[in-house]
């Protein structure tokens, strides 16, 4: 299956020829990498939630019982998450690829980016690893954990649950565009699933405390023992917009949205003779996250976020001109076509 520029390796199609004799390893490996990025995301993301809802809201008073939260909180949730996302994908993401949602996962799952046993593992990694950083955050903060979802009130159950699907699809719409058809802003993916996470906050705390990860929500409420029975928009809303995302995204990849920007590159690489490689390449061949869900048995070298690896792969690499002598490439501006 091959639904970006280059197939990644970690995908079925690949498997066989990159991949050592014991593929299991790897899947294992990356398994317990998301299960500490996923027990450090929650456990900062949490933490910071805690911080901010005990925060004095006047001189020597909480915010009432019966009060949603300040915006000054909101934002201080919002940077909470982003932050803590962004921490954990640049430590997990050279192992596990980082997706830390099964949302995200059920994306990656359906455009054929991640194999279905290892996705498996990875889900299990990021509920227990969901639970484990809920209790840590529990047991650090000496305070009845206040990270639970729940519907405010003023709205209603359908409300919630179309929020939920439409912010989640926002997400993965942002990973599927951007860093699993490698965009320029790749290299900066931790980032920009943070600035994702921050806006998904700042619009969906006052409603449902934002989930947008199923497991994020199941943490908290295992810890707690709190189970509304509001619970299953915190599933079923993510999980549906995230087969949303899929269905636009695989839209405009039937459409071959990215082809006109390959031609014009193609042509300039033609013109430029130093350029030697589709700019739409470069820096693809990385453990990137979610786009990578790395596998430590891959054939090649890995290396950080923005850097080259070799695969194996057939890169798509536009050679220089023949050169009729030793620094003088055949070249003729004139019959070369612009676009």
């Amino acid at each position: 299956m091959k639904l970006g520029k280059v197939v990644p390796a970690f995908t079925t199609a690949n498997r066989r020829n990159d991949v050592g004799p014991n593929p299991l390893r790897g899947d294992i490996i990356a398994a317990l990498g998301e299960f500490v990025g996923m027990t450090i995301f929650i456990f900062l993301a949490l933490s910071g939630v805690q911080a901010a809802l005990n925060a004095p809201y006047g001189p020597d008073e909480k915010v009432p019982a019966g009060a949603g939260p300040t915006y000054s909180q909101i934002q201080s949730v919002a940077f909470s998450f982003s932050s803590a996302i962004t921490v954990a994908l640049f430590i997990c993401a050279p192992i596990s690829g980082g997706a830390l949602n099964p949302a995200v996962l059920l994306s990656l799952l359906l455009t054929g980016n991640v194999p279905w046993f290892r996705g498996l593992l990875l889900f299990i990694a990021e509920i227990v690893g969901a639970i484990l950083g809920a209790y840590f955050s529990n047991f650090v903060t000496a305070n009845t954990l206040l990270g639970v979802n729940k519907v405010s009130p003023g709205f209603n159950n359908a409300q919630a649950c179309f929020a939920e699907a439409l912010l989640t699809c926002c997400l993965c719409l942002t990973i599927l565009f951007i860093i699993i058809d490698k965009n320029v802003l790749v290299t900066f993916a931790p980032f920009v699933v943070g600035m994702a996470i921050f806006i998904l906050h700042l619009i969906g705390t006052p409603i449902d405390g934002t989930s947008v990860n199923p497991a994020r929500s199941f943490g908290p409420a295992v810890v707690t023992g709190v189970w509304t029975n509001q619970f299953w928009i915190f599933w079923i809303g993510p999980l549906v917009g995230s087969i949303f995302a899929v269905m636009i995204y695989m839209t405009f990849k039937a459409l071959q949205y990215e082809e006109p920007t390959r031609k014009k590159e193609a042509f300039r690489a033609i013109e430029e003779p130093g350029a030697t490689t589709l700019d739409s390449e470069k820096g693809i061949h990385n453990d990137t996250p979610l786009g990578g869900l790395a596998n430590p048995d891959v054939v090649g070298e890995r290396s950080g976020y923005g850097t080259n690896v070799r695969t194996g792969l057939n890169d798509v690499v536009i050679e220089d001109p023949p050169r009729t002598g030793i620094n003088e490439p055949v070249h003729n501006p004139a019959a070369t076509t612009r676009i």
